[in-house]
């Protein structure tokens, strides 16, 4: 079993785990002393161990093993409108990360129905999928930003809308640059103007039109073939 220790590095010889995941090892496990369990502190860090103290509130283990695990050599970042219903963004953030995002920028569009989010939240959310996909390195997550904030700061990259405009389709990415992806009732055209004008390149993701989480998981798996 998997827990999560933010602060555990390569010098530490004995960690103590948070209340919460103390809690799921001690009393919900059932772990006990002399048994071994693994941890990681996504940034690479991962720690096979051995429970020294079964305390339901800091459980305390021996770490027997240390590995550093090297990023990802190339960065999958997704820029995607905040969508309507918090549980659509939570599963795209879910499954994104299971995939092997490393950036999220949720930005704010004109046709933007949704402009907050629950940050804590969200990275509950990224530290489930971290340990049950096994992965080492937990995403980031920025914003939310207004749309010509973030494409001030992040001028090139490619944007998908449902325009009928002449796009590539998004099978030639040849690079790993940022992804824009529009809320529910897409980009305006002035945005997609400026996208452009930027410096971004218009793709189609699908025949079809699909959801914003839907459109921003495609585009994952298309970062993920560059």
């Amino acid at each position: 079993m998997i827990f999560y220790a933010p602060d555990c590095t390569m010098q530490h010889s004995e960690y103590t785990l948070s209340e919460l995941e103390s809690k799921h090892c001690i009393k919900v496990l059932r772990k006990v002393n002399g048994d071994e369990i693994e941890l990681v502190n996504g940034m690479g860090g991962q720690f096979e161990c051995k429970i020294i103290d079964d305390h339901y509130k800091k459980c305390k283990v021996k770490i027997m093993k240390r590995t550093h695990h090297e990023p990802a050599k190339k960065e999958l970042h997704i820029a995607m409108a905040i969508p309507k219903s918090s549980d659509r963004l939570e599963w795209f953030l879910e499954k994104a990360t299971e995939l092997g995002i490393t950036k999220l920028s949720l930005i704010n569009c004109t046709n933007s129905e949704r402009r907050t989010i629950n940050q804590k939240r969200l990275e509950k959310i990224i530290v489930s999928a971290l340990k049950q996909s096994k992965r080492f390195y937990l995403p980031k997550i920025e914003g939310p930003i207004p749309f010509l904030k973030f494409i001030e700061n992040v001028p090139n990259g490619y944007i998908g809308h449902c325009y009928k405009t002449n796009k590539i389709h998004a099978k030639s990415i040849s690079k790993a640059t940022p992804i824009l992806i529009g809320p529910e009732g897409d980009f305006t055209l002035q945005e997609v103007e400026q996208a452009t004008h930027s410096g971004y390149i218009e793709i189609e993701l699908s025949e079809n039109r699909l959801r914003t989480e839907t459109a921003a998981l495609s585009a994952v798996f298309y970062l993920t073939n560059v």
